[in-house]
């Protein structure tokens, strides 16, 4: 009776078992994220603030002081090469000047008087009105024709736009600044102070793109044009750091990069390329520095030692060691080799 019991429940016990057993699998099972190797393209990128200048900045000064009949430009006004920028009253001038120099050979006392006098008959200080005297009198003295040294016009040397205009109609004009002075519009250059510890990969010719607020959203194309040849120590603070400073040369500049203005430099100094990687949380590393990942083959976690290259933002360059094919375990926590494993999902990445 025992006997015929046990060939009986031998085959349901055996049959609930086999029932039981893929359930036991997948409970002993780890379930993991998964990502294939991607390739994307890529291209480094340093950023800087830099300022922009007028690559060609003429300055126009005169001999000496001048009474301008008319004055044509002023700020912001474009011209050409050869534009005529003022006149110049050379008789008043030189009769003005001539009667400040012949008065104040008197005495001390009546120069004085003469300079307070010119100084609030021409809205001139003290100091700027001995100035227009003395350089007056020393161009008169190296010159026996007056005229030479008083252009009766000022012409544009360049074509570009007026930056500053120190002249007014009818009003003495002192020498000590420039008359008026025109910048290129179209030549202008960017200065940026780079880290020692960026300047390896920049030369001549590194290319960059530049933007910034008030460009009406465009963006312009530059080159490092000039790296200077020593290093030098910016502070902040207590803090320092060694830069170099570099120039580098706008191709499409137009009248809205300003002089004067603050700009984004993004420089590129290496060409755009494509790269195998993984994503961070897929590597590991053993306590002999061995990079290492974990991969999927046949439902159960395989070791695969891998050679890692540049470190990009999002991901690592993968040199050797896998495949596109390779499903590659992510963030493998408390993984054995051999271990089956359960794939909950698969990340893609663009």
């Amino acid at each position: 009776m025992k006997k015929r019991l046990i060939l009986l429940f031998c085959p349901m016990i055996c049959g609930i078992a086999v029932s039981m057993l893929p359930n036991l699998i997948y409970q002993s099972a780890v379930s993991v994220n998964t990502v294939n190797p991607f390739t994307f393209t890529y291209q480094k990128t340093i950023s800087y603030t830099g300022e922009v200048h007028a690559l060609d900045e003429r300055e126009i000064y005169l001999e000496t002081a001048v009474i301008p009949s008319e004055v044509l430009v002023e700020p912001g006004d474009s011209v050409k090469k050869g534009a005529l920028l003022a006149t110049i009253d050379t008789k008043t001038t030189k009769s003005v000047l001539s009667q400040g120099i012949s008065v104040a050979d008197d005495v001390q006392a009546s120069e004085k008087l003469l300079y307070e006098e010119y100084a609030k008959a021409y809205s001139l200080t003290q100091q700027e009105a001995a100035q227009v005297f003395r350089s007056y009198s020393e161009g008169a003295q190296q010159q026996t024709d007056g005229n030479a040294f008083l252009p009766a016009e000022i012409f544009s040397p360049i074509d570009g736009v007026v930056t500053q205009v120190h002249l007014s109609s009818g009003v003495l004009c002192t020498s000590n600044n420039a008359a008026i002075v025109v910048s290129s519009v179209q030549n202008s250059k960017i200065t940026i102070h780079i880290k020692q510890s960026d300047i390896d990969g920049i030369h001549p010719g590194t290319p960059a793109i530049i933007q910034g607020d008030g460009l009406s959203g465009k963006t312009y194309q530059a080159v490092v044009r000039k790296i200077f040849p020593a290093a030098e120590k910016i502070y902040s603070g207590l803090q320092s750091e060694t830069v170099v400073q570099t120039e580098l040369s706008v191709l499409n500049a137009d009248e809205d990069l300003k002089s004067g203005y603050s700009v984004e430099v993004i420089l590129m100094p290496e060409e755009e390329k494509e790269y195998f990687t993984l994503p961070y949380e897929a590597i590991c590393q053993d306590e002999n520095n061995v990079e290492y990942v974990w991969v999927v083959q046949g439902g159960r976690a395989v070791q695969k030692n891998v050679v890692t290259g540049n470190e990009l933002p999002n991901a690592v360059e993968i040199i050797s060691g896998l495949s596109s094919s390779d499903q590659v375990i992510l963030s493998p926590k408390q993984i054995r080799a051999g271990q089956l494993v359960l794939v909950q999902q698969e990340a893609f990445y663009d």
